[in-house]
């Protein structure tokens, strides 16, 4: 029976089928409806087949780029760490970790023997795995029948390649599990860090979020801590006190080049001081502001308002203490790259100072480029230039801090170098003086032995240092020791063995490169009396324009000069002038320049008489018909023959006038030659010459 059906009604889930008539004889009630099975056309039925085939095609060829990716990856990784660990290896990272970084000649010696040991090792390693694979290849045609020219020379090297892949996979596999750990960082169970990344500290607005800034950055370095404490936010950054587990201030340091970028902050901005009684306890300085930016342009003092036993001012601190210290006693050595503000920084500064002094003096020398030029008004001499006349001043110098210990001793002044406007301390500028001649650097030396109880100091100053030119003997000498930015090799030769690890970092001040980009110039670390902490320092900085009027003002007020008693005992007295140097010059004229310089009208009128003697070409000359007349023509009117004698014997004790012949008058009375130049003997060196007579 069939049905029509209306030709609105949605027969799309309708299923076929037709009524059947039971049998009577089966209990089932009339109308039931019989599902008529679809039965797919043959062309569909072949579609399908060719989906079935692409289908498992499909998943096989996926199978098999899964396999291979599930292969290639893990031995792309472990390929990759494997090299980076061999790098490690050959460059003896891990050794210079356990040194805490390389800070001494030792731990340079000590990482060059391990690379060595290291690549031996290597190559011996390479030609025994060469080996094994020959002898391979031989076993294959000797006692498996292969022969020489089949693929019996590639099945060794194969294998080979094939443990190493394995090996390169499992550790990659390894790698891709541990993605935490950094290959060859060791972390103990103990230390192991909660997963979480280091952050900028420019997202910390806490001294809380700064605490875990600084910790997480420390344990991403593998540097354990105990405490980590914010002491306070400054004006350029923070500082933070922190308290090491199982490390030391070394490795920090070692590690802040790092620390700077885990920190986002300019580079050489992560300082480290650490605490000379705990070894365990460092204070960092996290620096995001310049700490000088303001810092006020000084000014310059008046003429002669300081003296050597003043304390002055030269500088600041990045902590805001004052950069000070007393002239007295005191020598430098200026190490400072070019622009890191050596000489109109370090230079200037101090000669700004010693030029205000009413007590001392100065001279600048410079063997190859122009030092301190501007202010050659308010020096002693001239500017001392080339490698001669710097070798020849250095040596005056040495001979007056020789004499003056005499002259110390005949003025009572007992172990140190009194010093007065009339006695003043004598300070020499050494611009570059790794360009000195070895005599000269060997004269320096002596300066630096002899010169601090006699008042004759040393200034040092140069772009860098070598070991040959500076050595123990300048460094070790010298009162202060100043660094600006520098090379790291001139740490351990300026500071000594082990400074870069204890936090002093010049090395990572950045030089000046014009007007604009200043970056660091004038900054720098400081060891000397009272300074013992790695802190950064500033000079203060002065412009040419106030140094040529301070200059101006000091020369007009009057400067002091070398005081007399040295020239005389260091037999200087003609050489050293206030017009410049002097040569081949009589005794005569060095008489002439004594009376000049100083207040012994004595002087002039020995110089009389010396003249005459060398006028007449005689040995003897009287009294009254020759001296006398020669002296009052020189303006000597009250003088008399009782009166010459005893201004003879003031300056020379012991001396009596002689009775000659002259003209054909029989005991004549008049002065020997010799004696006259006892007298002028005694002007120019009275000390050796009481000694003499003593």
């Amino acid at each position: 029976m069939s049905t029509t059906l209306p030709t609105d009604w949605d027969t799309t889930k309708v299923i076929p089928g037709q009524l059947v008539e039971p049998d009577p004889a089966d209990d089932i009630a009339p109308g039931i409806i019989e599902v008529i099975p679809a039965r797919t056309p043959a062309l569909r039925r072949a579609g399908s087949a060719a989906m079935t085939v692409a289908a498992v095609t499909g998943k096989a060829v996926g199978l098999t780029a899964r396999g291979a990716w599930a292969i290639g990856k893990p031995l792309a990784v472990g390929t990759g760490a494997l090299a980076y660990l061999g790098y490690r290896y050959v460059r003896a990272h891990d050794l210079q970790e356990v040194l805490g970084g390389m800070a001494k000649g030792a731990d340079w010696a000590k990482v060059q023997q391990t690379r060595r040991s290291r690549w031996r090792f290597l190559g011996w390693s390479a030609g025994g795995v060469a080996a094994l694979n020959l002898a391979g290849w031989w076993a294959l045609v000797a006692g498996a029948g292969m022969t020489a020219l089949d693929w019996s020379w590639a099945i060794p090297p194969t294998l080979t390649g094939a443990v190493i892949a394995a090996t390169a996979t499992l550790y990659g596999r390894y790698r891709l599990n541990a993605q935490d750990i950094a290959p060859g960082q060791l972390v103990a169970a103990e230390d192991t860090d909660d997963g979480e990344e280091p952050f900028p500290l420019a997202h910390c607005v806490s001294g809380e979020q700064v605490e875990e800034c600084v910790a997480r950055a420390l344990a991403f370095k593998n540097i354990g801590t105990r405490q980590v404490q914010v002491l306070g936010h400054r004006g350029w950054g923070w500082e933070v006190d922190v308290v090491l587990r199982n490390s030391s201030a070394g490795k920090v340091n070692a590690a802040a080049e790092d620390l700077d970028g885990l920190f986002n902050i300019a580079a050489g901005a992560t300082l480290i001081e650490p605490d000379l009684q705990q070894s365990a306890h460092v204070v960092m300085r996290l620096v995001q502001a310049d700490p000088f930016a303001d810092m006020p342009r000084p000014q310059a003092h008046a003429p002669n308002s300081l003296s050597v036993k003043d304390v002055a001012v030269y500088g600041r601190g990045m902590d805001g203490s004052p950069l000070e210290f007393r002239l007295r006693g005191m020598s430098m050595l200026v190490i400072g790259a070019s622009g890191s503000a050596k000489t109109k920084g370090a230079l200037r500064c101090l000669a700004e100072a010693i030029t205000a002094c009413r007590d001392a003096i100065a001279v600048e020398m410079d063997p190859v480029k122009d030092g301190l030029t501007e202010f050659s008004e308010a020096m002693a001499a001239p500017p001392i230039r080339g490698h001669k006349d710097c070798t020849t001043w250095l040596k005056r110098l040495r001979d007056i801090a020789s004499a003056r210990n005499q002259v110390k001793t005949q003025k009572d002044m007992g172990d140190l170098w009194e010093p007065t406007p009339e006695s003043p301390t004598i300070y020499a500028f050494v611009d570059e003086f790794i360009y000195l001649p070895a005599d000269a650097k060997e004269l320096a030396i002596e300066i630096l032995r002899i010169g601090r109880e006699t008042g004759v100091h040393l200034i040092f100053a140069a772009q860098e240092s070598t070991a040959e030119a500076l050595g123990d003997a300048i460094a070790g000498a010298v009162t202060y020791r100043i660094m600006l930015a520098s090379r790291s090799e001139d740490i351990r030769l300026v500071f000594g063995t082990g400074a870069a690890a204890m936090g002093y970092r010049p090395d990572r001040l950045r030089p000046a490169v014009d007007d604009e980009r200043v970056y660091d110039a004038g900054k720098f670390y400081l060891m000397g009396p009272g300074y013992t902490r790695p802190i950064q320092w500033r000079w203060n900085r002065f412009d040419r324009d106030q140094i040529r009027q301070a200059v101006k003002d000091r020369a007009a007020a009057g400067r002091p000069w070398f005081d007399q008693d040295s020239l005389a005992a260091a037999n200087l007295l003609h050489v050293i002038t206030r017009g410049g140097a002097a040569a081949n010059t009589s005794v005569a004229d060095r008489l002439d320049m004594l009376a000049a310089n100083t207040d012994r009208p004595d002087a002039r009128l020995v110089a009389v008489m010396l003249r005459e003697f060398e006028r007449t070409g005689r040995a003897f000359l009287p009294t009254g018909e020759v001296l006398l007349p020669a002296l009052k023509a020189a303006g000597a009117e009250d003088l008399d023959g009782t009166k010459l004698s005893a201004m003879l014997r003031s300056h020379a004790p012991g001396l009596v006038a002689s009775r000659e012949e002259w003209d054909g008058k029989p005991q004549v009375r008049g002065w020997q030659k010799s004696a006259v130049e006892q007298a002028a003997a005694g002007l120019i060196d009275p000390t050796r010459t009481r000694l003499q007579a003593a």
